[in-house]
C-alpha cells in the first residue's frame, strides 16, 4: 500500500503477515475437523488452539473442550449477532410480548433480527442515542420483569461512541436477574481493553476481519452460565459442529487467520490503543482549525473511542469528498460498510442529533494500528485541497 493511505479500517483490516502464515500452513492440514483419524485430529487442533487465543483474549482460560464451548465460531460478525439474538429470544418458547431492549443506533445485523422478533410477537424498545450516549434513564424505566434480553453495541461503528455496557448490565439485571445481556463488540475487540466481567455481559459478538484477520470468520462468546441454562438455541442446523450451536463444517484456513491476529493484537493491544489515539488526537486539532478547514465540523460523542472519527462536511456530500480523496489514494468511508449501498442517510447519525443534510455531509475516518502521524499529515493535505475545490464547485 505504498503511497496510499487507509482511514476505512472500521470496514475491514490489512491481512497481517501472522494470520498470512498461519492461513498458508492451514492449507497443508486438510482433515475434516469433525473426522476422527489423524488428519481430522489435526485439523480440530488448530481450531481448539485458536479457539484458546481468543478466549485468552477476552481473559478466560481454556483448558479442556468444554472451557472451549463458550467461544462458537461462524461465518460473520452478522451471524454471531443472529445467532445471540434469535437464538436467544426463542430458545425457551418465550410467549409474544416479552421485551427485548436495544439502542436505535445498532449496526443492521442487529436492528434487521430484532425487526424479524418484532414480527414474531416480541415486544422491541429502542433507547435513544443523542450525542452517542444510550439515554440511561430511559433504560431504567423501560427494563422490568418482561425484559428477557438487552442488546448494546460497545462501540458505534460509525460514531465511535462507547457505550458503557456494564451501567446497562446492572440496570437490566436490577429489574429482571434472568435477563440476557448482549454486546456487539466487533468494533470494540482489541480496540478497548474489556473481559465478559467487566461488561457484565452473557454473550459478545466478535469478528476477525476488524483485526488484521480473514473475512468470513466470527465468533460469539456465550457465558457457560447460559449454556448450562440452555438459554441459547441454534439457528443453523446439521451434524452439530461447534458443541451443537452451530452446524456447518468450521471454516479452518479461515480459524486459523483469526486465531494468529488476535494473538498478534492482544499482545500489542496497549500499544495500539495509544498510537490510535495519538493520531485520532492530532486529527481533531488540525480539524479543529477554523482557518484551514472552514465549515468542517467534528461529530464527537461524549466518550469516543480511540479509533474513529467523524467529521461534518461544509454542505458537501460525503460522497463526493470520498471520491476526490480516493483519487488521491485517500481512503475513508461515507458511515457503514454495511449500510453504503441501501441509498439511506445515516440513521446512525440522524440518531446522534444531525439533520438528514448534516448526515449526507458527514464523512468517518476509522484507524489502524498501522496507521502514522505522516498518514494523517498526508490525508489532511488531501483533504484540505479537496475541501477548497469542491467548496468552489458547491457555490457556482
Amino acid at each position: 500500500m505504498s503511497g496510499k493511505v487507509y482511514f476505512d479500517n472500521s470496514a475491514t483490516t490489512p491481512l497481517c503477515d501472522e494470520a498470512k502464515a498461519a492461513m498458508l500452513g492451514a492449507m497443508e492440514r486438510y482433515g475434516n475437523p469433525s473426522s476422527l483419524h489423524d488428519l481430522g485430529v489435526d485439523a480440530e487442533s488448530i481450531v481448539f488452539g485458536a479457539r484458546k487465543t481468543i478466549l485468552a483474549a477476552l481473559g478466560i482460560k481454556c483448558t479442556t473442550k468444554l472451557d472451549g464451548r463458550q467461544l462458537v465460531f461462524t461465518a460473520s460478525g452478522t451471524e454471531a449477532d443472529n445467532l445471540a439474538l434469535t437464538g436467544a429470544a426463542l430458545a425457551k418458547d418465550f410467549a409474544p410480548g416479552k421485551k427485548i431492549i436495544a439502542s436505535d443506533s445498532e449496526h443492521p445485523a442487529v436492528l434487521e433480527t430484532l425487526k424479524a422478533l418484532g414480527r414474531r410477537g416480541f415486544e422491541i424498545v429502542y433507547i435513544p442515542t443523542v450525542g452517542g450516549q444510550p439515554d440511561y434513564e430511559l433504560i431504567e424505566r423501560a427494563a422490568d420483569r418482561n425484559t428477557i434480553l438487552a442488546t448494546f453495541m460497545l462501540v458505534n461503528n460509525e460514531t465511535g461512541a462507547v457505550y458503557d455496557i456494564k451501567r446497562i448490565s446492572d440496570i437490566v439485571k436490577s429489574k429482571n436477574p434472568d435477563a440476557i445481556v448482549h454486546t456487539d463488540c466487533v468494533q470494540g475487540f482489541l480496540k478497548l481493553p474489556f473481559t465478559p466481567k467487566s461488561l457484565g455481559a452473557d454473550m459478545i459478538t466478535l469478528s476477525f476481519h476488524k483485526v488484521n484477520g480473514p473475512k468470513g470468520v466470527g465468533a460469539l462468546w456465550v457465558s457457560p452460565e447460559l449454556i448450562r441454562a440452555k438459554k441459547l438455541s441454534p439457528v443453523i442446523f446439521g451434524g452439530g459442529q461447534e458443541s451443537g450451536m452451530r452446524s456447518g463444517t468450521e471454516n479452518v484456513i479461515g480459524i486459523a487467520g483469526a486465531g494468529a491476529a488476535v494473538k498478534r493484537n492482544h499482545a500489542r493491544l496497549t500499544e495500539n490503543i495509544l498510537s490510535e489515539s495519538q493520531v485520532r488526537e492530532y486529527l481533531v486539532k488540525a480539524l479543529s482549525d477554523e482557518a484551514r478547514f472552514p465549515g468542517v465540523k467534528l461529530n464527537i460523542p461524549k466518550n469516543p473511542a480511540p479509533h474513529i472519527l467523524s467529521v461534518r462536511l461544509p454542505d458537501i456530500r460525503s460522497e463526493v469528498m470520498l471520491h476526490s480523496l480516493s483519487h488521491d489514494g485517500i481512503y475513508v468511508s461515507s458511515g457503514s460498510a454495511c449500510s453504503s449501498n441501501t441509498g439511506h442517510g445515516s440513521y446512525v447519525l440522524k440518531a446522534f442529533g444531525l439533520t438528514d443534510r448534516e448526515a449526507d455531509s458527514t464523512i468517518r475516518i476509522s484507524l489502524g494500528a498501522q496507521n502514522t502521524l505522516d498518514d494523517a499529515d498526508r490525508f489532511l493535505s488531501s483533504f484540505s485541497e479537496s475541501l477548497a475545490t469542491l467548496v468552489r464547485m458547491v457555490r457556482r
